[in-house]
């Protein structure tokens, strides 16, 4: 549920190309595979101008796998250079610079294919199909349609060989273009699967896909079975076979039925892809054995599964559930210091493909290990070993937050270390990263060595060093950019548009009712509106985006109703081209939601934030502060 504030920006720049005065220029505007690419960076004019540190990522498809990587970038004078090692079978090469900043906003897209004997590879055609359409919204790349068609049938024409795996993927993009005109051609194709003597798995599978794309459910439906009895091993059957399973209440008849399954599907473990289909199957058991506190039966499923990361967070969540109700603590232990065996454990396994280096994947574990670390130490704290969960604790480090910070000058007072949980707690304070119970503790701390100052007094500089440094990292995240212009229907049928809104600040919140965390913040939302409610140079607006359903607005009004909220709730449009993409959100290149952007008088975007602060009272602060700044520039 929690997304971090400070997002990394960015600007992604493929080919030689300018945008706002800054330039990204190969070595050679025809790479070949196999071969150095060098590459020259001026963020002059741009986003990352003014940035100490700048680093590149790359996004790479070989073989039309995509690969992830680094590239160490030299400074030399006012721009960056640097070289990536392409691999002969490379067919389209992205670098990402960035910096951190406090947004994503407006990234543009640009990319390099790469050549073989003088011509553009049919791969790289395809690998820049899938980035203008599956791929766009990852790597900040404007989606279109239009000429991801042109680049499937450039490819398909260069490589006929590549039209039969891709047809699924060219003939949905089309139908999104242009439905009369897909629609015809899904039928031709329909008819010529139809035709197949011996078709694979695939092509039944895709035939089954593009029924369901025309919303014929019926004849998918007949398909389902046919496919099955052709393929009794394939992915359908097992899954089909699989589903049932999970309808069972008791874990051990689960167990039983998953050995038979695998057994009937003769999956060797020893096998990588039949290892990962294993892995899948029992994650959801072993996850009901930890939640049913048995140790025994969760240490011997797990060993099923090949993403310890994943399983250490499933170890730690059900851990911190029990802890913080001081319930079954001694499972609760086991369980929680699994978590972190499993962590150092995977330091040593195979990085998986979506990390670009080993020190991203080890940063990540070192991440996850302090998170669980924080509830390791409440644990201990529960069990009386305060001094234990202090080790702990200052291993948890920055993952705390104001709350964890609270209970390690808990534990350091329990422990007996007054003198530094006085000096702990003190810095908290004055840093804005304290809580009304670590209040509540310093005071008794400060009472006790009897200084001549109340405690009353020496808290007016307390609170206002607090405030100071609040508000000194806020400006740290403002931004100045402009807000794409928008005019949305809201419930009553009314057009709101950003224009009219010029000279107020406006509270831009990105939700649906399908996320979790967005429902969560709502509490603190309305909080929020409700104080500022007399306020005319204040407005909330929350757009309702990427909600598919077609019973969307009946939706949306009866969780307002259910929820008892007064939000003036703007509906995102469908784009005309792609109906899978809605327009307002796409042009604020919002990635995931929650996401909110403090909108400033003057009609630019001050601030952006994502994700759910963890409480009402969290949400209505962080607000208060980028209000009250949006107002002063």
């Amino acid at each position: 549920m929690f997304i971090s504030k400070k997002i990394i920006f960015s600007l992604l720049l493929f080919g030689s190309v300018n945008v706002s005065a800054q330039q990204l220029v190969f070595s050679t505007k025809a790479p070949k595979g196999g071969e150095a690419l060098n590459f020259t960076y001026d963020p002059a004019g741009g986003t990352l101008a003014n940035e100490k540190e700048i680093q590149c990522k790359v996004q790479s498809f070989v073989n039309l796998k995509r690969e992830l990587g680094n590239v160490t970038l030299k400074k030399v004078g006012t721009v960056y250079k640097g070289t990536f090692l392409s691999k002969d079978s490379t067919d389209l090469v992205c670098l990402v610079f960035s910096a951190k900043a406090p947004t994503e906003l407006s990234p543009q897209g640009y990319y390099i294919q790469f050549y073989d004997k003088g011509s553009v590879k049919a791969n790289a055609y395809l690998a820049e199909a899938q980035l203008l359409t599956t791929m766009s919204s990852g790597v900040g790349v404007k989606a279109d349609p239009a000429k991801a068609i042109r680049s499937y049938e450039k490819a398909f024409s260069a490589k006929p060989g590549l039209k039969k795996a891709y047809t699924g993927d060219y003939l949905t993009t089309l139908y999104r273009l242009d439905k009369e005109r897909g629609k015809v051609l899904i039928n031709n194709q329909i008819k010529s699967y139809q035709l197949e003597k011996n078709p694979t798995e695939v092509d039944m599978m895709t035939l089954m896909s593009l029924h369901l794309l025309l919303k014929d459910k019926a004849a998918a439906e007949t398909l389902k079975p046919a496919i099955i009895i052709r393929y009794p091993k394939g992915n359908l059957a097992f899954n089909a076979a699989r589903e049932p399973i999970y309808k069972e209440k008791d874990p051990d008849q689960i167990a039983q039925k998953m050995e038979t399954l695998v057994k009937q599907f003769g999956l060797d473990p020893n096998n990588k892809a039949d290892a990962m289909r294993i892995s899948n199957l029992y994650y959801p058991l072993v996850h009901m054995y930890a939640l049913k506190r048995n140790m025994e039966k969760f240490d011997l499923y797990s060993a099923k599964i090949i993403n310890k990361t994943a399983l250490a967070s499933l170890a730690n969540s059900v851990a911190w559930g029990l802890a913080e109700k001081n319930e079954e603590i001694d499972f609760a232990e086991a369980l929680s210091k699994r978590s972190l065996t499993l962590l150092e454990e995977a330091k040593n396994e195979e990085i998986p493909s979506y990390y670009g280096s080993k020190e991203e994947y080890l940063a990540d574990i070192e991440r996850a290990y302090k998170t669980n670390a924080d509830t390791y130490a409440l644990i201990l704290h529960h069990k009386g070993n305060d001094k234990e969960a202090v080790v702990y604790q200052e291993r948890a480090g920055s993952a705390a937050d104001a709350d964890g910070n609270a209970r390690y000058v808990m534990y350091l007072e329990l422990a007996g270390d007054s003198e530094k949980a006085f000096k702990v707690a003190d810095t908290y304070l004055k840093e804005g990263k304290g809580t009304a119970a670590m209040r509540t503790s310093f005071q008794k701390l400060y009472e006790k060595k009897n200084l001549t100052t109340p405690f009353a007094t020496y808290m007016v500089d307390v609170d206002k060093a607090a405030f100071a440094n609040k508000r000194a990292a806020w400006m740290k995240e403002m931004i100045d950019l402009p807000a794409p212009a928008f005019s949305l229907k809201n419930l009553k049928g009314e057009s709101v548009s950003l224009a009219s809104l010029r000279g107020k600040v406006v509270i831009l919140d990105y939700w649906a009712t399908w996320c979790g965390p967005c429902v969560a913040s709502f509490p603190g939302m309305q909080k929020a509106q409700e104080k500022y409610a007399n306020d005319k140079d204040v407005v909330f607006l929350f757009v309702n985006s990427w909600q598919r359903e077609e019973n969307r607005e009946t939706l949306v009004k009866d969780f307002l109703t259910q929820k008892k909220y007064d939000f003036n709730v703007l509906f995102d449009t469908k784009n005309k081209q792609d109906p899978e993409i809605f327009d307002v959100i796409t042009a604020y290149n919002v990635t995931g939601i929650p996401t909110k952007f403090i909108i400033g008088p003057d009609g630019n975007i001050k601030f952006k934030t994502s994700g759910f602060s963890g409480s009402a009272d969290g949400v209505v602060e962080e607000l208060d502060q980028m209000i009250s700044l949006a107002k002063s520039k």
